[in-house]
């Protein structure tokens, strides 16, 4: 009968863990790390969110000019934009501002236009522009609307539509007196027909690293006041 000697094997592996001092130490070296490289990229997320936010702004400003352009130069009637309108429904009223709807002074464009006019109904249309009033974060907006020239009857009038965020034409970051938005040139050879136009945008105007950025263009009107009366758009709509 053979006999069988059973061995024990030592365990491979040992039982020993981390001292306290060399889990201190790995702390440390973790918060050190932590330090060095944690506001380094809270400084580049914050750098990319200003710039995201500076080329949203850029290209929505661009983009409303392009818009602008195609309605000046098709326009038939330029209503200086340095004296508001008459008050809403009332035509032979004084011309009236309403800062708290965004309607004042170089702060606002009138057009009767005949863009786009074989593809929408009516085709020639009263179009008018607004740097809003500024709101809590100090920056406004640049809506648009258009209306029939029979509104009244029709019912066709469009509401305010947002063009482009972030203008602070009425309240530049860092002070100083407002930006004209929209204003005619006082050249006499162009005759009333060309409106300047400049929009400042800035994506963050409470950061003084945010940099506003301007957009500017001079557009003629090439049918201003050809066969229409310069009073068809002055029955506005209420605000």
């Amino acid at each position: 009968m053979t006999r069988r000697t059973l061995r024990i094997r030592p365990a491979v592996r040992t039982q020993a863990g981390f001292t306290l001092l060399e889990l201190l130490i790995a702390m440390m070296i973790l918060m050190i790390v932590t330090g060095i490289f944690v506001p380094s990229l809270i400084q580049a997320q914050s750098t990319i969110s200003r710039s995201s936010a500076r080329s949203i702004s850029n290209d929505q400003a661009r983009l409303a000019i392009e818009e602008l352009d195609k309605e000046i130069r098709s326009g038939n009637v330029l209503y200086n934009p340095s004296a508001c309108p008459p008050p809403p429904g009332n035509p032979n009223g004084p011309p009236t501002c309403d800062a708290a709807n965004g309607i004042t002074a170089n702060m606002s464009l009138l057009i009767y236009t005949q863009t786009n006019a074989n593809t929408r109904n009516p085709g020639n249309q009263c179009v008018q522009w607004r740097i809003n009033a500024v709101d809590a974060t100090g920056v406004s907006r640049l809506d648009r609307r258009s209306w029939s020239v029979n509104w009244q009857t029709d019912g066709i009038v469009s509401a305010w539509r947002d063009v482009a965020d972030n203008v602070v034409n009425r309240q530049p970051p860092g002070g100083g007196a407002a930006v004209n938005a929209f204003s005619l040139d006082s050249t006499p050879s162009y005759g009333s027909r060309a409106v300047q136009i400049t929009i400042l945008t800035n994506g963050d105007p409470k950061n003084s690293q945010s940099r506003t950025v301007t957009t500017s263009t001079e557009i003629t009107g090439r049918n201003t006041e050809y066969g229409y009366p310069s009073n068809i758009c002055t029955t506005i709509p209420v605000y």
